[in-house]
């Protein structure tokens, strides 16, 4: 009984250090911001795909007669100001990606032109 319990404390402490030990590295909060800043990119890539399709099925459906030209009009122009706001925040994400140099990494060396 004694050491069934033995076990399960080291199996408990051994799943502990396991989930803690990366918080503690010194690079994790580097990692994390990477991490963000990723998932941030490709949510609003999946924002700007739905709209895009969003909007390619407004055009089907107003050529079809499904939607009016007031209503068209209406979502035409509100969901092409939203991607293109979505745009410039994906832009803005480049530009900072590409200004930032990760720490440890090497700038590529420049090819000499023959």
């Amino acid at each position: 009984m004694i050491g069934g319990e033995i076990l399960a404390l080291l199996l408990l402490a051994a799943a502990v250090i396991a989930v803690v030990a990366p918080l503690l590295r010194d690079d994790a909060a580097e990692a994390e911001r990477v991490s963000s800043a990723v998932s941030e990119v490709r949510d609003l890539q999946s924002r700007r795909e739905m709209l895009l399709a969003s909007l390619r099925d407004l055009e089907d459906d107003f050529a079809t007669g499904k939607v009016d030209q007031a209503d068209y009009s209406e979502l035409r122009a509100s969901m092409s100001s939203e991607a293109v706001e979505i745009m410039k925040q994906l832009d803005a994400l480049d530009e900072a990606a590409r200004k930032a140099t990760p720490v440890g990494v090497p700038k590529p060396k420049r090819r000499r032109r023959r």
